[in-house]
């Protein structure tokens, strides 16, 4: 019987060789921590006991810092507790901050760095343990490695804010210490199977309001215009539905559900995409919808400035999403293409690169298009 969790393994493993493309411009930099956790279903404590003595050499790496190595990966996996384990990814929801750009938001446990931080790994580490109570220099988490850098924008892809750097962090253990919130950052906390992300059935639009930005470029007293001309921009997302939720100490302890909905978008969504592609059915990035308009049309006009780009975006994806992390490439293919594909940006980030130009034509073009539907209509009304 085929190994369930064969290609998870497979893509940590090539993390641990996989070079990063640095980043060095903005200088404000910040890291998530990508936390994977391997959930027994079921397991004896004897048995238990003896495939953990098989994982002592763990212990023996010096530098915390370091990427682990392929071995380490394999040996985490081999216990037979985790053929039935379920792999499941750390989220936490921000606590609502007044004028905090991410208030409230679905992400993974991170932040900016630090001056004190020894590199963009002792961010992520540092982060966790600060905002979740998660220590990640234990033998029991191993840092697999680094998902492409991408530098966070805003204003749509005109200001360039920070570069934020995403890495995974795998823990070997069936156990895991209780989270321990930091209430000014956290609200909750909550763990979600790989499964679930993956299947469509839980994908879903979530409403952005892009008012502030299209003022941004002009004048803040327009926003209410643009919101009333305008409405939501919608973003590929995803309904998360969580067992159990640990709630910040100033809220309560666990609870079994949120009374409010979690949804997963934005830079949370283009980080795990980066990993979820290369996960089965492989379709993860293919089913990303590029931000669309409800408006007829706004919607229209952004969809023919921009079709040529988003058909031409995606083949190149195609032509070097599938490295060798799987084995889809030959050998010559994998050689001519290795510095692209160690140099390439984030997924969802190729995509989306230049399409927000389209959407700042879209906006002139339509309200051109509707003072002269207006024109026309007082005309033939005053006629």
């Amino acid at each position: 019987m085929e190994d369930p969790h064969i290609y998870l393994k497979r893509f940590l493993q090539d993390l641990t060789v996989r070079p990063i493309h640095n980043i060095t411009k903005p200088s404000r930099r910040a890291s998530v921590a990508v936390v994977i956790r391997l959930r027994g279903i079921s397991s004896c404590e004897d048995e238990s006991k003896m495939d953990r003595s098989s994982l002592r050499r763990r212990s023996s790496r010096k530098n915390p810092y370091k990427f682990c190595d392929a071995g380490e990966i394999e040996d985490a996996f081999e216990p037979s507790w985790v053929k039935d384990a379920v792999s499941e990814i750390l989220f936490i929801k921000r606590s609502s901050r007044s004028g905090d750009r991410w208030t409230g938001h679905v992400a993974l446990p991170g932040g900016r760095r630090d001056k004190s931080d020894e590199g963009d790994e002792a961010a992520a580490i540092r982060e966790c343990e600060e905002e979740v109570g998660l220590d990640l220099m234990v033998r029991d988490a191993l840092l697999c490695g680094a998902l492409p850098q991408r530098v966070i924008v805003t204003n749509w892809g005109q200001k360039p804010l920070m570069v934020l750097c995403p890495f995974v962090f795998l823990w070997t253990e069936d156990s895991i210490p209780p989270l321990k919130l930091q209430a000014s950052e956290v609200a909750a906390a909550f763990w979600i199977p790989l499964h679930f992300l993956l299947d469509k059935k839980h994908r879903t639009h979530h409403p952005v309001d892009v008012s502030e930005r299209m003022a941004a470029s002009t004048s803040q007293l327009l926003k209410p215009f643009f919101k009333l001309m305008f409405g939501p921009i919608y973003a590929s997302a995803i309904e998360l539905e969580p067992e159990e939720v640990t709630i910040s100490s100033s809220k309560g302890g666990v609870a079994n559900n949120m009374d409010e909905v979690l949804i997963m978008w934005g830079i949370t969504y283009a980080v795990l995409a980066d990993m979820l592609d290369f996960l089965p059915p492989f379709d993860f990035v293919d089913s990303f919808e590029y931000p669309w308009f409800r408006s007829w049309d706004f919607g229209i006009v952004v969809w023919l400035l921009s079709w040529r780009y988003k058909r031409q975006r995606k083949e190149d994806l195609m032509d070097y999403k599938f490295s060798d992390i799987i084995g889809m490439r030959s050998g010559s293919q994998s050689n001519t293409n290795n510095s692209r594909i160690r140099d390439r940006p984030s997924n969802i980030d190729h995509l989306m690169q230049g399409y927000y130009k389209f959407v700042r034509r879209s906006v002139y073009i339509t309200l051109i298009f509707r003072v002269i539907c207006f024109g026309i209509a007082v005309y033939y009304l005053w006629k």
